[in-house]
Formats: structure tokens, sequence, C-alpha cells
């Protein structure tokens, strides 16, 4: 930032002028595009800690303002969600991480609503797949099952924001509907051949939610 300016010279020193200003930005950007991302996120945690109040609201639109227009809603396709293996069990493929991944993307800037449909098919892709107590998939429908739970309560949060975010209450609740048939369908599906239902966070989390 340009350094301070104090009354001792205000009648003889002129206001900052454009070319100070884009030097400045200028240096930040060539730290901006060289730093590791561990350093970043590091950095920006601490202005959000730290920064004046408003600094984390301004933060959060911003960045849902960039995170709404830039991230693929569905990277993959479901059917390179999971992969069998040579006991005939599933398994999560690299696909499958990256969606969840976009999906908290949305969710962490307060687009619970539109994280959820991404939630949905992963979970719906999982029913034609069996697994193993301990394994990769059991632990990959765990983590799904919290970000399931993540998602509802950014959606809550959305709903509560006076910022108009759900612009469509019909369509917000027909992506709850389809996310509690979704979940009652894979219950079924998974007692149905003896295994543990591992998605209960989630399950719970929209118990009894209406729009």
């Amino acid at each position: 930032m340009p350094a301070a300016y104090t009354s001792t010279n205000a009648a003889s020193a002129p206001m900052p002028q454009k070319p100070l200003v884009s030097h400045v930005n200028m240096q930040l950007d060539s730290f901006l595009a060289n730093s590791n991302i561990d350093d970043l996120r590091a950095i920006v945690r601490c202005l959000l800690a730290t920064g004046p109040v408003g600094t984390t609201s301004a933060f959060t639109k911003i960045a849902r303002n960039r995170v709404s227009t830039t991230a693929p809603r569905r990277a993959h396709p479901p059917s390179a969600f999971f992969a069998v293996d040579s006991k005939g069990n599933g398994v999560p493929t690299k696909a499958v991480w990256e969606t969840i991944t976009a999906a908290r993307n949305l969710m962490g800037v307060g687009l619970g609503f539109e994280s959820l449909p991404i939630l949905v098919s992963i979970v719906d892709t999982a029913r034609a797949y069996k697994f193993e107590l301990d394994s990769d998939m059991e632990d990959a429908l765990i983590v799904i099952d919290a970000d399931i739970a993540q998602a509802l309560q950014s959606c809550r949060e959305q709903l509560a924001s006076g910022d108009n975010l759900v612009k469509d209450r019909e369509a917000a609740r027909e992506t709850l509907d389809k996310l509690r048939n979704v979940l009652a369908e894979s219950r079924r599906d998974i007692e149905a051949w003896g295994g543990e239902f591992p998605l209960e966070k989630g399950e719970l989390a929209i118990q009894g939610w209406k729009l």
C-alpha cells in the first residue's frame, strides 16, 4: 500500500497517483504469481482472522462470484467415479475426488444448494457398488457423508443470508428431495447385500428439513 497520508505533509505533498498504486500492485502480483499454494493459504487465513470487520464477508462475496462463474459443476461423468477391484467391490477413482473438490469449493463460498447435485450424483452412482469394511470405498463414502452434512449447513446459511442467494426456492426444494430420496435408496441397497450404511450424518442432517 502507499505510505500513510498524514496532516504534516498534507499541504505540500500531492495525493498518491495511479502509477504508484500500479507499481505496488505489480509487486504484489509478482509475489502472488511466484508463491506456493501453502504460503498463499496461510496468508489468506491470517488476513481473514486479523483483518478489519467486513474482510471475511468481502472475501466470501468475491470468492463466490469467482467460483460461481469458473468452477465446473461436474468435471467428470458419473461413470468415471468408481472402478471395480478383483473381488468385484467398488474402488474410488481420482475422478470422484476431483468432483468432491468441486462440490467443496461451492459449499465453501456459501453455494450449498449448488453443491448438492454433485454430491447426489456421487451417492447415486455409488449405489451400484458393494464394499468391504475399512476399504477405500467405505472410507470415500464416509468422507462424502461428512461433505453432505457440511453442504446442508451451507444451504441453511445460504437461506438465512440477506444476499438473496437462493433465487429459486422450488429448485432448492427439489434438490433436497433428490438428496433425501437417494440417501434412502442407498440405505436400502446397502442393507440388501448386508453392508453397513456409511451415510448416517447426511441422513440425519436432512431429516425433517423442509422448505
